[in-house]
Parts: structure tokens; C-alpha cells; sequence
């Protein structure tokens, strides 16, 4: 590679020069790339957060979709969960009962939903939780809950903490309802992330089988998917297969929308500061036209000792683009090293502004991560190349028509 085109631009830079209005002209470009650079390469890694974020606290805390039989349905619940083991992309499939229910303990009382589940190994992967044998549900012993952190916080309980719960019981000989009352041992506290989960108690699917007696009203599947971003796909195609009249809906269908406005922010984001990268190297563009017009005595002394114009458009092409690729870099290294000691700077933040509103906010609690791309990287920074060598051209084009001749006879 011939690297006498660098060298020379190099020389031309390092030349004393005593404009210092250019000078500062080239400062500030420099900072506004670095500031563009900075600001894109953290707003992509918080997008990439979240998008993780969005996918560790809703779907691991949803189920991927939902079956429900209808009064046209041929087949019970027991029927379809045996039918879905037969496809592989359905992971994992369950009954479940979704009541209301108040908590009552200390004169304190708390309106939530309760929801059933039968398979804890699952549960306790789903909410992140530690499963220990012997350390929890006993099949025989129904009378036990688990509570979001939010209610164990609101009602000032623990683990292991007595509470009761009052279920209003519909009878279907007498067609009345009544209220059930029964006491309940809180076996664990799960993170609650927000109002998704925070109003929620789990218990055992056959705390309902045995005293509200609605194991034949059971007419609910969730299921989990191998693939969550195709689960409208994957369900559709096992209830074509199972062959009877089912109503189905996954998560996509209340919540896809977060991530398509998450992409279309992102795009947002990214050409609002790409305009901004290309109003600097408009600014630096426009340095090497006043530069060329200073260095006419130069150039024609390089085409006089027979530089040809490709040389001299890749000199004053790198010229212009050593301030871009600068302050690209300087960009780059503040946002990566931000990003990797991004725990360490909020945790000063946190102790330096105690009472800060901003940091308090629920969506730095829970939703703010910087997770750093390796491909965000490289599109940032070979964008901002290819913006300055198209800004950057004309300067570089307007030095190679310069005639020799011409300028040597001034001199």
C-alpha cells in the first residue's frame, strides 16, 4: 500500500498555520462528530437494553399464547395438553385459573388476582427464582401462595408469613355465590417489574381442583414457544392440527408494537444525528476549500514534480477526512468506555444525588440498560466515513483541477 498520500496530507496538516479562525472552526467540527458519535453509540446500546429488558421482564413473566376451548369444543383441557406434547416447537403447556381475590393480615387488605399454576420448576424459572428440593410446594398441601414483591411490600409480609385469602365462590347446583375463606402460608416472594406482575398471586392448580371444586370449568392453556418472536405462527399452525373450534392470542398481539416503535426510534434517532455528523463535515469541507485556496503554491509544486490528480484528490481527501475519523474515534472510545462502566458511573450518580427525581424514576429502576453492539459499532462508524468522504469530495476534486502553470507564474 502506498502510503505517500497520507504522508504529504500529514505534512500539510502539521504546517504552522496562523488562521485561528479555522482553527476553531475545525475544533468545534471535530466536537460536534465526537458529540454525534457519543450520543448515537449510546442511544443504540440503551435501545438494545431495553430490548432485552423487554424480553427478561414481559415475556419471561407471560406465557407466549393462550388457548381457550369454546362451547363448541370437542375436546377437554386434559385432551389438549396431551395433543401439544406431540409438537416441538410448543415448550411448555399448562392449565391455569385466573380469580380475584382479597388478601387480608394486620387490618390491612388488598384486592389482587389470583392465577393457578402446576408446574414449579417452571414457575421458578420463569420469575428467576432459587429451587431448592424439599423447599417448597408439598402436592398435599395446597394452603400455600406466592406473592409479587410489590404486595409483600404493600401488605408488610415475608416469606414464610401466615395471610388469608377470601375468594368469592360461585355455586353451581344453587346458582349463588358465596364467599370461601382460607388461610395461606407465603412460601415466596417473587420481583415484581412494574404493573404487569405487581398485582398477582400465584397458588397451586390444585388448591382449586380441591376446594372450589372447577376442575371441569378449566377451559384456559398458556403455552410457551421455542421461537417468542413467531409464536402467532406456531400457534396457529397447532390449532389447525388439533382440529377442534379453539380461541387463541399471544403476547404479540398486545405487545409488538413496543418493538417496532423501538425500531422506528432508533431510526429516528440515528439520522436526526447522522444530519448532524454531515452538517460537521459540511463545516470541515468547507476548512479544506479555504485550506486549498491557501496552499495553492503547494499543490502545484506536487503536480510540477508530477503528482497526477488521483494523487492529489487522495491527499486532500484525507485531509478533510483526518478531522471526521478523529473525532469519530474520540466518539467511539468515550461511548464504549461509558457503556462499559456504565454500573460504575450510575452507582456514583446514585450516591452523589440521593433525592435526584430523574434517578428515582421507575424506568432507571427497571429499564435502563447500555448493552454494547458490536455491528452498531461498525454501521456508526463507517457511516460517518462514508458522510465525509462524500462531503469531503468536491474540496479533494477542486485541488486536482488546480493549474500549475498558472499559479507558478505568480510566484
Amino acid at each position: 500500500m502506498n502510503f505517500l498520500p497520507f504522508l504529504i496530507a500529514e505534512r500539510l496538516y502539521l504546517k504552522k498555520n496562523k488562521n485561528y479562525t479555522l482553527f476553531l472552526i475545525s475544533i468545534l467540527s471535530k466536537i460536534g462528530i465526537s458529540v454525534s458519535v457519543f450520543v448515537l453509540i449510546i442511544s443504540f446500546s440503551a435501545f438494545n437494553g431495553f430490548q432485552i429488558l423487554l424480553n427478561q421482564k414481559i415475556l419471561s413473566g407471560l406465557p407466549h399464547g393462550v388457548i381457550q376451548l369454546t362451547d363448541q369444543s370437542l375436546l377437554k383441557w386434559q385432551d389438549i395438553i396431551k395433543k401439544l406434547k406431540f409438537f416441538p416447537e410448543i415448550t411448555y403447556a399448562e392449565p391455569y385459573i385466573l380469580t380475584n381475590g382479597l388478601l387480608l393480615i394486620n387490618n390491612k387488605t388488598k384486592l389482587i388476582e389470583i392465577k393457578s399454576f402446576s408446574n414449579i420448576k417452571n414457575f421458578k424459572k420463569k420469575f428467576s427464582l432459587q429451587y431448592k428440593k424439599n423447599d417448597f410446594f408439598n402436592k398435599n398441601n395446597t394452603h400455600e401462595i406466592i406473592l409479587s414483591s410489590y404486595l409483600a411490600k404493600y401488605l408488610s409480609i415475608k416469606k414464610g408469613s401466615s395471610i388469608n385469602l377470601i375468594i368469592l365462590n360461585k355455586n353451581e347446583k344453587h346458582f349463588a355465590f358465596h364467599l370461601r375463606y382460607f388461610p395461606l402460608k407465603v412460601t415466596d416472594v417473587f420481583e415484581s417489574h412494574g404493573m404487569l406482575d405487581s398485582n398477582i398471586g400465584y397458588v397451586p392448580f390444585n388448591f382449586f381442583k380441591k376446594h372450589l371444586a372447577i376442575n371441569n370449568a378449566v377451559n384456559s392453556i398458556e403455552l410457551n414457544t421455542s421461537n417468542p418472536l413467531n409464536a402467532n405462527q406456531i400457534i396457529i399452525n397447532v390449532a389447525k392440527k388439533i382440529k377442534t373450534p379453539l380461541l387463541i392470542y399471544t403476547w404479540i398481539n398486545s405487545y409488538k408494537n413496543i418493538y417496532e416503535d423501538v425500531k422506528k426510534i432508533k431510526a429516528i434517532i440515528y439520522i436526526a444525528l447522522l444530519l448532524l455528523v454531515i452538517i460537521s463535515s459540511f463545516s470541515i469541507a468547507s476548512i479544506s476549500l479555504m485550506t486549498i485556496s491557501k496552499k495553492t503554491q503547494e499543490i502545484a509544486i506536487l503536480r510540477s514534480i508530477g503528482a497526477n490528480n488521483f494523487l492529489v484528490q487522495v491527499i486532500f481527501l484525507y485531509y478533510g477526512l483526518r478531522s471526521i475519523i478523529i473525532g469519530s474515534l474520540i466518539g467511539l472510545c468515550i461511548g464504549i468506555i461509558t457503556i462499559l462502566n456504565f454500573k460504575s458511573i450510575l452507582y456514583f450518580l446514585e450516591k452523589c444525588f440521593k433525592q435526584n427525581i430523574l434517578l428515582d424514576n421507575i424506568y432507571y429502576n427497571n429499564f435502563l440498560l447500555l448493552k454494547l453492539n458490536t455491528l452498531d459499532v461498525i454501521i456508526i462508524f463507517t457511516s460517518t466515513i462514508i458522510v465525509g468522504i462524500i462531503t469531503n469530495w468536491y474540496p479533494a476534486y477542486y485541488a486536482s483541477q488546480i493549474n500549475p502553470s498558472v499559479i507558478l507564474k505568480e510566484y
